[in-house]
Parts: structure tokens; C-alpha cells; sequence
């Protein structure tokens, strides 16, 4: 079935646009069109080798288990009614007929007034229905002192009472663990027939990639994706083949194909099915019979996907952004694996949250919306996480997604949801969430040795509204008020939050980051000379200080803010931390910024600086008790910060570093 056409642009290059969007729940049945996505066979393998693998077939007890009743302690086998009486301070004593050890096949038979000591593991004689552990026993004379009664059955372990022969101890479709393997072996099972291993291969296509490890050129980044998806694909049992990165070559990316279907059930490629001009991934894929079945799913992120048939193998061909290429890895391509594997159907970790904000949808499209879950008393809360299908670093940080449903709106704030868990997904004991700092990274990872901190830097003002609509536990800012000349608490003031506190931090020189050559006193001389200006992003301490220096000049000039800004060259193109003001700067995209004196230093820039801004964490008071808040206000409070503080140019501690100076 064709999904898509192609259209010529006026440069006579062909631009490929998608036809029908093909729904998520519409996959597999149209792959199943084509090709049964059924095992691929079984293999007879020895138990030690069969862990991860899938059983083919329902696996019966050879034996009873345990094969005879044994004790579970050292002690004495004893009649229970024969002990009935016994106690600490009117001991029971019982003739000792023998003894028998773990692995003896001697029968011994017991009367009233009889017993038998016995190991652990060892058979019962016939017939003693308890053990009295040996503690509560003393021998003399050849009997046992009893000093504590028995109940019928007690430290005994009956004879089939674990497994009966002939039972289904595994059934087809369950996967072989180290604890399935020990419960086969002691049934009297030495190998198992198991479903063979799918083999996929994966390859990635892009001009931009290079393998991690290799030293990047200019527009050049790591390939991640093969690494991700390739980590998936063991999770689920598979054998993966890394094809490694193909250039966008035609002619190289179907030689890769060609060799890859050659060795392997499933093929992946990463990268190439957007409708951008450089992709060639889809008519490549379309030159096998029968060629494409798929271009586009009805879902964001994760829309660009491919998949194709070649005979009776299949293609998948995943978008190149890494949020997208995991959404229809998990989606699509772990669905097709767990089946041709054999594996049961397993329904997706899901937890209940509310939504403490209100999410948009996106028409025509189901959205799938990346979160982070905090823990409260009250219930989980979900905050969407502002991500684009590009992003990597922040992935770890997602907890998972929830769904806005196609052609709504959005969800409001208050709505129930299910928060679909990333595979691995670790929900944090306590997350941090504020002004990017690199101090900060240092004294999160000292508290992060007691428990776990998710830290996302997302700006000061992100910070604040974190803090208010409950998710963070810790934020930190480092906001200027300009009537006042005050930092931050103006700010907590104004957004009104409760039941928090403010602890002074440490204080850091802000100033002008510079090229060599250049002489910047001033935000005015960046205007005067035409220097190349890089911001940093709305809601950012430090965008906040910029927009206070421009309207002071736009007072001094008589002018409106807007204006002076339309006169900073570049005052529109933005970046998230002060790592990547200077390292524009330093690759020469830019010549100006404003940040602090550490990042300049660190990249061998100017500086010259403007203000000593002080950089605050605001705390829920229901998370004081956490460890990690403990150890982190305990770091600034015993001035433990001190060695921190030398080893890092431009920050000083403030005279009040480690107090609380603000409750609400």
C-alpha cells in the first residue's frame, strides 16, 4: 500500500510528503498483513544457558517437591502430642534413638516417648511430625531435654508440598531468570526448549554523526540513538547487531540495507524519514517488495516513522530525534521484537497522577506528553516537562509520558492521568528544579550519595512556579528585583508561595563574557560596535538582569525597551545555560554574553564583571526531613561549601550563607 507521494520543488529536488497517518494501534495488524509476526522457530539449550531466553514450550515437574519430608532446622523429630507439656521451666525428656544427617537414606522409625536428631535438610523418621529446634533442647544421657512445645507440622517440610510431579512449573512464553532456572533444576530438568533469538540489526544515517569517542567537528554530534535503541532491543532478548553510521548517500544506505537483511530477521534504521530534502531513506526503503507499508504515525512525538517489508523481513525505520526515535522504539519496534521472541503481551507500567498544569494537545495527532512525577502524601503530581524531540540530556530526567488524546484541546490542570512509565524509570526521592549552576551540580551531588536528586535547570522563574504547584522540593534562583535592588525574595513574595523557606546561598560575579580583542565595559558598547550579542532564555535570572541594564539605557535615551532591544544584535537568539553562552563565544558564533566569571575563565574568555548576584534555594517545608535536603542545607550551614567555593573563580560565600532568611 502506498502511504505517501512526492512533489518537485523549483530546485528540481523531490520533497516527500506524508499521505495517511497510520494510528499506533494500527501498526502491528498491517505489519501482520505482510509478515506473521510469529517466533521464529526453537532451540534445545542447557538451563545454565537459557537465562533471557523464552520458553517454546509448558514445562512439567520430573519429581515431587521436596521428594520426602525433611527438616527445615537442626533439632530433634519428635511426636508433637509428646511435647505438648513442655516448658522453659518443665522440660520434656525423650529417648534419642539415633540420628540422621542431610543425604542419609537410613529409615528410622520413632515410638512415644522417642526421638531422633536430625540436621537440616535431614529425612523424618516415621512418625515424627515436628522438630524442636535445637536451642530450645539439652542432651543428657542419652535423651534430649525438650523445652518448648511443637506444633503439628512446625520446621517440617512436607513431602510434594512445594511441587507436584507432573505440574506446569513454566509455561510457554515466560522468560527463562536465574530463580526459574534454580526451581527447573531442583524439578530434575537439565536443558529446555526455548524460542531462537531474533537478530536485529541497527544503523544509523545522518552526515552530522560520528561514533562516541571520536572528536567532533563543528555541526557534528555523537550518535546516541544506535546505543538507545540498541539497549532496548537487549532488554526485550534480541540479538543486536550494530551496523554502525551510514552517510546520506543513496547508494551507501541500500548497500548498508542489502547487508543487513542478509544476517538479520529485523532491520532498524535510525535517521532519514522526515520530509526533509536530504532524506532518501524512504524511497530506498520502497525499491523492496513490497516495499513501505507505513510512513507517518498518527502520534507526537515519534509521527516520522517508516516501516517496510523486504520478503518476509522487516524494516523499521525510527525518527532521528532521540525523544521521537524512543517513542516509536517503545511503540512500534519492541512490539515487533516481543512477538517474533515469543513473549507474552505485558501491559505498561503505569502509576496515577494529577496534572498540575494545564497541557495542550496537538490537532490530528494523539500527543504523548514527557513528565516527571513527584511524590507527595496527597498523591503523585505530573509535570510536563518542557522537551523537544531533539533533546538527550533531559531523557533520563523523564519519568514517562502521559497522553492527550487526539483532536482535544488539551488536559486541565487537576485532571487524573496516567503517567506511562519509561522503561527503568526511576521516580526521585527529591527533585531540584531552577537556575542552571555549576556550583550547584557540586553540592547536588554530595547530597545525591544519600538518595536520589532529579535535577532539572529550566531558569529561576521555573523555579518559583516548580515550587508552587508542588513539584520541586528545592529550587534554585537568582532573581533581581529592580525597585527594590533585592534578590529574590521579592519574587517568592510576589508569586505568593506558602509553606516554604529561604536559605541564603553563595554569591557569584555576574559580568560581560568576551572574545579576545574585544574591550565590552558595557551592554552600550555591544550596541555602539554591533557585537554579536548571545542571550540567555525567558525567565532566566540572567535574562532578567540583561532586560534591567537595557531599560536603563532605554530611561537614559529616552527610548522604549523595546526599541533598545531591536538594537542588540542578537538580543532574540537565545541559549539555557551559561556553558553555552561561552562556548558560542568561544567557537565564534558570537562575541558578547552575559554570565558568570566561571564559564569565562573556563573557556579562556574576557570578563568584565557587572554584580555580585546572589543565588538562593527555596525549600518546601514538607521535604526538610528527606536526606538529601538535610546533607544539602547541612553543606551550606556548616560552611562544608568553603572548599567548593576556592576551587571555583567568581563565587564568594554571602556573610549569611547557610540561614534561613525568608519563611512563608
Amino acid at each position: 500500500m502506498k502511504v505517501m507521494k512526492w512533489r518537485w520543488n523549483s530546485m528540481g529536488r523531490s520533497r516527500k510528503i506524508y499521505r495517511r497517518l497510520v494510528e499506533l494501534e494500527e501498526v502491528i495488524p498491517l505489519i501482520e498483513k505482510h509478515v506473521r509476526l510469529k517466533p521464529l522457530g526453537y532451540e534445545e539449550v542447557q538451563l545454565p544457558k537459557a537465562v533471557g531466553r523464552v520458553l517454546a514450550e509448558d514445562i512439567e515437574a520430573q519429581i515431587n517437591l521436596p521428594p520426602f519430608t525433611r527438616s527445615l532446622v537442626d533439632g530433634y523429630a519428635v511426636i508433637s502430642t509428646n511435647v505438648s507439656e513442655a516448658y522453659e521451666d518443665n522440660p520434656v525428656r525423650l529417648k534419642i534413638t539415633g540420628r540422621i544427617y542431610a543425604g542419609s537414606s537410613e529409615k528410622i522409625e520413632i515410638n512415644n516417648g522417642e526421638c531422633v536428631e536430625v540436621a537440616t535438610g535431614a529425612p523424618l523418621p516415621f512418625p515424627a511430625n515436628a522438630v524442636v529446634p535445637v536451642e530450645y533442647t539439652h542432651e543428657t544421657s542419652g535423651e534430649a531435654e525438650i523445652y518448648r512445645r511443637v506444633a503439628p507440622g512446625e520446621n517440617v517440610d512436607q513431602v510434594a508440598s512445594d511441587i507436584v510431579r507432573g505440574e506446569v512449573i513454566a509455561r510457554k512464553g515466560e522468560k527463562v531468570t536465574p530463580v526459574l532456572i534454580a526451581a527447573l533444576a531442583a524439578a530434575g530438568i537439565n536443558s529446555v526448549k526455548v524460542f531462537r533469538t531474533v537478530t536485529v540489526a541497527v544503523f544509523s544515517i545522518g552526515n552530522e554523526l560520528k561514533p562516541p569517542g571520536e572528536k567532533l567537528e563543528y555541526a557534528e554530534v555523537y550518535d546516541s540513538n544506535t546505543y538507545m535503541v540498541s539497549a532496548l532491543l537487549y532488554s526485550a532478548g534480541a540479538n543486536v547487531v550494530n551496523m554502525g553510521i551510514v552517510k546520506d548517500i543513496e547508494q551507501d544506505i541500500k548497500e548498508r540495507l542489502d547487508k543487513a537483511l542478509n544476517s538479520a530477521n529485523v532491520v532498524v534504521t535510525i535517521g532519514g524519514t522526515s520530509a526533509g530534502l536530504e532524506d532518501l531513506t524512504y524511497r530506498i526503503l520502497d525499491s523492496y517488495n513490497p516495499g513501505v507499508i507505513i510512513h507517518g504515525l498518527k502520534v507526537k512525538p515519534g509521527g516520522p516513522t517508516a516501516i517496510a517489508v523486504a520478503g518476509r523481513k522487516i524494516i523499521v525505520a525510527l525518527p532521528g530525534f532521540p525523544l521521537s526515535c524512543l517513542t516509536a522504539a517503545t511503540h512500534i519496534l519492541l512490539p515487533i521484537v516481543r512477538r517474533l521472541q515469543g513473549l507474552r503481551e505485558e501491559p505498561e507500567e503505569k502509576i496515577e497522577a494529577v496534572l498540575c498544569t494545564f497541557t495542550p494537545g496537538a490537532l490530528g495527532r494523539k500527543r504523548l506528553v514527557p513528565v516527571i512525577v513527584a511524590k507527595r502524601k496527597s498523591g503523585n503530581i505530573a509535570f510536563p516537562l518542557p522537551v523537544h524531540s531533539g533533546v538527550i540530556g533531559r531523557l533520563p530526567k523523564l519519568d514517562g509520558y502521559i497522553v492527550v488524546p487526539e483532536n482535544v484541546e488539551g488536559l486541565s490542570e487537576g485532571t487524573k492521568v496516567d503517567v506511562h512509565l519509561y522503561p527503568g524509570a526511576q521516580i526521585s526521592d527529591v527533585i531540584f528544579l531552577g537556575s542552571h549552576c555549576p556550583l550547584v551540580d557540586r553540592l547536588l551531588s554530595e547530597a545525591g550519595k544519600i538518595g536520589y536528586i532529579k535535577t532539572v535547570y529550566a531558569g529561576s522563574m521555573a523555579g518559583l512556579r516548580a515550587i508552587k504547584l508542588g513539584v520541586a522540593d528545592l529550587a534554585g534562583i537568582h532573581l533581581l528585583d529592580e525597585e527594590s535592588g533585592e534578590y529574590n525574595i521579592p519574587f517568592i513574595k510576589r508569586y505568593d508561595l506558602k509553606d516554604v523557606m529561604v536559605v541564603r546561598g553563595y554569591c557569584r560575579e555576574q559580568g560581560l563574557i568576551f572574545r579576545r580583542g574585544l574591550d565590552v565595559k558595557s551592554i552600550e558598547d555591544v550596541i555602539k560596535h554591533g557585537l554579536r550579542f548571545v542571550n540567555r532564555n525567558k525567565g532566566s535570572g540572567t535574562r532578567v538582569l540583561v532586560d534591567s541594564m537595557l531599560g536603563k539605557i532605554a530611561g537614559k535615551l529616552d527610548l522604549s525597551l523595546d526599541e533598545v532591544k531591536r538594537r542588540v544584535r542578537g538580543y532574540e537568539f537565545e541559549v539555557k545555560t551559561h556553558e553555552g553562552v561561552a562556548l558560542l563565544i568561544s567557537q565564534g558564533l558570537a562575541d558578547v554574553g552575559v554570565g558568570i566569571r566561571y564559564v569565562a575563565e573556563k573557556y579562556g574568555l574576557c570578563f568584565h564583571p557587572i554584580s555580585n548576584e546572589v543565588y538562593d534555594f527555596i525549600v518546601r517545608k514538607d521535604a526538610l526531613e528527606k536526606k538529601p535536603v538535610k546533607i544539602l542545607l547541612e553543606t551550606l550551614r556548616d560552611r562544608k561549601i568553603v572548599k567548593y567555593v576556592k576551587e571555583m573563580p567568581g563565587y564568594r560565600l554571602h556573610r549569611e550563607t547557610g540561614k534561613t532568611i525568608y519563611q512563608a
